[in-house]
C-alpha cells in the first residue's frame, strides 16, 4: 500500500509545480512582463529539451553500443547528461532571442522567458510525473495494479519496480520533488536573464556562462542519483543555488538599466549577431 501520506504529498507537489509560475507570471505580467517571451519560453523548452535533446539521448545512450557502454561510469553518464542539458537549453535560449524575439532586450523580457521556459518545465516534469505517481498509487491501493501487471504486453519487472519504489520511499521525499521544481524554476530565470545579457551586450561569454552553470548544477544532480548520495546534499546545493538565483535576479536590472552603446565596444560581435 501507498501511505496516504504519500498521496497528500504528491498532491501538494503538483499543486506547487504548476502555483509558483503561474502566480510568478501573474504578478511579473501585472509588472509589463509581455507574453510573447513567455511562449517562445515554452517552444524552446519543448523544442530543445524535450525533442533534440532527447534524440541525442536515444543515440548515444541506445543505438550507439560503445556510448552506451561507456555511459555506464557514473561520472562519465553525470558530466554527459549535465553538458546536454547545459548546451541544448542555453542554446536554445540564445537561439530564441537572437531569431524570435529580436525585439525584446529588457530585464522584464528575460524575466517572462525564463517563466516560460522554466514554467513548462515544471509542469511538465514537476506536475505530470507527481501525477502519473498518483495514478499509480491509487491502481495499488485499489488492487488493480496487479491486473495491470498481468495484461498482455506489459512488462511486469518494470512494473514492479514502480510499485517497490511508490511504496518504499519516504513520504516526504515526494514533497522535495515540488521543492526541486521551485528551485529550478527560479534557476530557469536567472539562466535566461544571463543568456539575454549574452545577446543584449554582444559578449558571448556569457553564453558559456550559462551552459557551464547549467551543466555543473545538472552533473551534481545526476552523479548524487547514481552514488546514492545522502538526499540532502543535492537538496541543500538547490536551495544554495535557489537562494542565490533570486539574489541575482534583483540585481541583474541594473545590467539592462545601463545605457552603453554596445555596438560600439564590439562591432565585429554585433554583426554577427545581427
Amino acid at each position: 500500500m501507498v501511505s496516504q501520506t504519500s498521496i497528500i504529498f504528491m498532491i501538494l507537489a503538483i499543486i506547487v509545480s504548476i502555483a509558483v509560475p503561474v502566480i510568478t507570471l501573474i504578478y511579473f505580467r501585472r509588472k509589463q512582463a509581455p507574453w510573447k517571451p513567455v511562449l517562445i519560453g515554452i517552444l524552446i523548452f519543448i523544442l530543445f529539451s524535450q525533442v533534440l535533446e532527447k534524440f541525442l539521448h536515444v543515440y548515444v545512450l541506445n543505438t550507439n553500443t560503445q556510448a552506451a557502454e561507456l555511459m555506464k561510469n557514473s561520472y562519465l553518464y553525470a558530466f554527459y547528461g549535465g553538458l546536454a542539458a547545459g548546451i541544448f537549453e542555453e542554446f536554445g535560449r540564445y537561439v530564441g532571442f537572437c531569431f524570435l524575439l529580436k525585439k525584446y532586450r529588457e530585464w522584464k523580457d528575460g524575466i517572462a522567458y525564463g517563466i516560460g521556459h522554466g514554467g513548462i518545465e515544471a509542469i511538465l516534469i514537476g506536475a505530470f510525473a507527481a501525477f502519473q505517481n498518483i495514478l499509480m498509487a491509487n491502481l495499488i491501493n485499489s488492487g488493480g495494479f496487479e491486473r495491470l501487471a498481468g495484461a498482455p504486453g506489459q512488462d511486469p519487472n518494470i512494473l514492479m519496480g514502480i510499485k517497490d519504489q511508490l511504496v518504499n520511499t519516504s513520504s516526504y521525499m515526494f514533497l522535495l520533488g515540488g521543492f526541486e521544481r521551485i528551485a529550478a524554476f527560479v534557476l530557469q530565470i536567472a539562466l535566461s536573464i544571463i543568456v539575454l545579457y549574452a545577446v543584449k551586450s554582444k559578449k558571448p561569454l556569457y553564453l558559456l556562462y550559462a551552459i557551464l552553470i547549467h551543466a555543473a548544477i545538472d552533473f551534481v544532480a545526476v552523479l548524487s542519483k547514481s552514488l546514492e548520495w545522502s538526499v540532502w546534499i543535492p537538496e541543500g546545493m538547490l536551495l544554495v543555488i535557489a537562494l542565490l538565483s533570486i539574489v541575482f535576479i534583483k540585481k541583474s536590472k541594473s545590467w539592462f538599466d545601463q545605457r552603453v552603446d554596445y555596438r560600439q565596444e564590439s562591432p565585429e560581435m554585433g554583426n554577427l549577431i545581427n
